[in-house]
């Protein structure tokens, strides 16, 4: 049986793949992938087989590097991989079934799933005060996009600072395509940027432009300048590189200036989802998110020490 073994484990490692495994608390495993089941993810440490539970997966990071691809791995939190450069319309007909139309009583924005449990992000402004959200799919059948609207959504974390928050359509039977997230934050000024979103409720709306600037001082807070059209409606929806990865969530445009738009860097939403627990939404939190008064006036000041939201506002 010892001399059958090893050969049982060559044969399923020629089928494996490299995988990087994050866990909760930041360990990470670097071990080819032998199975992947609904509960599990199975890999192997050379000397030994680990089973790994679904819950204590954070990411993962495929060793691919093919042109145009999502996520195979669904046992985690979110997925980072390596894919080649493809065209602006290659990765709009790929990932435009992750990006969807998030709404409340007070208005709409954009959110894109990360992974294919239906957890997706967007901007904390978009559902800020809102208990009643709903996400709405659009799914491309032949000629026709059909809308399914999902009203079962949580929130499961938020993060008012960096204007995130991770949502959670429950109860659902609608193929979830989600996106990937690069391994590494390497941007580039100029480097070719897109963006799809809904401004105004027009869904898989795409603008393209570069990278203008990947260091703007808003707040104590950098972010992504760029020169992508965005508008209302585009908030909470991804900035995607030429890669077809997320490195950025947009959040706030200049209306007065055209070409003026920045993105929330997405290792922020990386952050949130490595450390999710911290985050963890709660209605009786006053910093949750549902509930969030302003901070007492300082006696005998009369005007905000921040920058007039008619110079910065929220699409």
């Amino acid at each position: 049986m010892k001399t059958v073994y090893p050969l049982l484990l060559s044969a399923l490692l020629s089928t494996a793949f490299a995988d990087d495994v994050i866990l909760k608390g930041g360990a990470r495993i670097q071990a080819p992938v032998l199975k992947q089941a609904d509960d599990a993810t199975v890999v192997d440490l050379g000397f030994d087989v680990l089973r790994i539970p679904k819950n204590e997966i954070l990411a993962s990071y495929e060793d691919t590097a093919v042109e145009g691809t999502v996520p195979t791995n669904t046992n985690s939190l979110y997925a980072v991989q390596m894919p080649g450069r493809i065209t602006t319309a290659e990765a709009a007909k790929l990932y435009a079934p992750s990006v969807v139309l998030v709404k409340t009583a007070a208005g709409l924005g954009s959110g894109f799933f990360i992974n294919k449990e239906g957890y997706l992000i967007t901007n904390f402004h978009v559902i800020a005060g809102e208990k009643k959200i709903s996400v709405t799919q659009f799914l491309q059948e032949n000629q026709v996009l059909r809308r399914v609207v999902h009203k079962e959504v949580e929130i499961v974390a938020s993060a008012p600072f960096h204007d995130l928050v991770v949502l959670k359509i429950n109860n659902f039977d609608t193929e979830i395509t989600p996106v990937i997230f690069a391994p590494e934050e390497k941007l580039s000024i100029g480097e070719a940027v897109f963006a799809i979103g809904n401004p105004l409720g027009l869904e898989r709306t795409v603008t393209e432009g570069v990278l203008s600037q990947t260091h703007r001082n808003f707040g104590g807070i950098l972010y992504l300048q760029v020169d992508a059209a965005v508008n209302p409606g585009n908030s909470g929806g991804p900035l995607f590189n030429a890669r077809g990865q997320v490195i950025g969530v947009i959040n706030m445009g200049v209306p007065t200036m055209e070409g003026l738009n920045f993105a929330i860097p997405a290792r922020h939403s990386k952050y949130m989802l490595d450390h999710i627990d911290a985050f963890a939404y709660d209605a009786t939190n006053p910093e949750s998110g549902f509930v969030y008064p302003d901070a007492p006036r300082r006696p005998g000041k009369f005007t905000s020490d921040y920058k007039d939201q008619n110079d910065l506002d929220l699409p």
